[in-house]
């Protein structure tokens, strides 16, 4: 067995069902995606097929099991895979969270049967300091009454829940889920984007919102971030290793190309390889995903930073391979570029994970 093989052996296949999901069901899809169409036929049969479940324990296994059911739909369409990711999140994060949250909510994103979004794109950003928090309460009898907006928020559509993050007056900062559509809570579409497109993305406008106790995942939730933060940035790894193994595997398949491009800096087996190395630091970050520690932390954005540029440079590699061809409206290689630039600047993105990093 060669050194990259025994390396990729160290993860586990995708379960055969979520392959079939992604073969039969997404495979036909992928161009209606790329162009707007919301999946949520698929994402629903994702979740009847395990995809959301692995990592609800928390366990290293888990992570990593989650990780590549959604490396196995990025493979085929990233815009699928970050609505994955979305829902894995907010798995993650009502996991994690206290019971009444968890268990309202909980078994009905882990099956697939509610779809939902994370909303955390914000209050990660206020929590590194880059942004202020978008979202402010107050506490009124059973609960809290909310209000502001979220610019971006995906996985989104009428009735889905999402979970954020709400700065009260006191200092503290509250944990909770949203749906949207509820009383209080709009959302709309306002912008066109050049890929991802079909992601459920909406602005969300809160306006006196009601959240009722029994919806809160963290009362302090400058205190549980640093318990989910780890998970929540390596579950993204599925994106940027399903992506560049995808890649790889179309550039292996154009017999022209990769005759034309063989002296080309990065080839199918390089990414394959790049993949391989970033599947075995994944197991051994996933292992210390429960460490609080920014030693920890560092590692984890390390991870997440190299697999934004492997995304980047194995599509960038697939368009020098495709040439002229790849740079046709509708090919294939565009539509990974498309994508791989996503990878590259979704919370956390390259310019956040390098200012953290450059913090001594």
């Amino acid at each position: 067995m060669s050194a990259a093989l025994a390396r990729t052996a160290a993860l586990p296949e995708a379960p055969r069902d979520v392959a079939g999901v992604v073969r039969d069901e997404l495979g036909p899809r992928v161009g209606a995606i790329d162009g707007g169409l919301y999946p949520d036929g698929v994402l629903r049969g994702l979740g009847a097929a395990g995809a959301y479940a692995h990592h609800a324990q928390g366990t290293p296994a888990g992570l990593i099991r989650a990780v590549e059911a959604m490396a196995a739909v990025g493979s085929a369409c990233l815009s699928t895979a970050f609505c994955v990711w979305c829902q894995d999140a907010l798995a993650w994060y009502l996991a994690h969270g206290d019971a009444p949250a968890r268990d309202r909510h909980l078994a009905g994103i882990t099956s697939g049967v509610r779809l939902g979004g994370t909303g955390l794109s914000n209050p990660m950003k206020a929590f590194a300091g880059i942004e202020p928090l978008a979202l402010t309460g107050r506490r009124v009898p059973g609960g809290y009454r909310v209000r502001g907006r979220l610019p971006w928020v995906s996985n989104l559509g009428p009735g889905h829940p999402f979970a954020s993050i709400f700065a009260l007056d006191d200092g503290r900062r509250v944990m909770a889920v949203f749906a949207a559509g509820q009383e209080g809570v709009a959302i709309a579409a306002n912008a066109r984007f050049v890929a991802l497109e079909g992601t459920g993305t909406y602005t969300v406008m809160v306006r006196d919102a009601f959240v009722p106790d029994d919806d809160v995942i963290a009362p302090d939730a400058a205190a549980f971030v640093p318990r989910i933060r780890n998970g929540f940035v390596l579950l993204q790894a599925g994106m940027g290793l399903g992506l560049a193994r995808g890649v790889a595997a179309l550039m292996r398949a154009d017999a022209r190309g990769s005759r034309d491009g063989a002296a080309l800096p990065l080839g199918a087996e390089g990414i394959d390889a790049r993949a391989a190395d970033l599947g075995t630091r994944l197991v051994h970050a996933a292992e210390r995903h429960a460490d609080p520690a920014a030693g920890a932390f560092r590692e984890t954005l390390r991870l997440r930073l190299d697999m934004s540029w492997l995304a980047l440079e194995a599509a960038q590699a697939a368009m020098l391979q495709f040439g002229a061809r790849g740079y046709l409206e509708g090919s294939e290689p565009f539509r990974r570029l498309r994508e791989a630039q996503f990878v590259a600047i979704v919370t956390p993105s390259v310019k956040h994970i390098t200012r953290e990093l450059a913090r001594a």
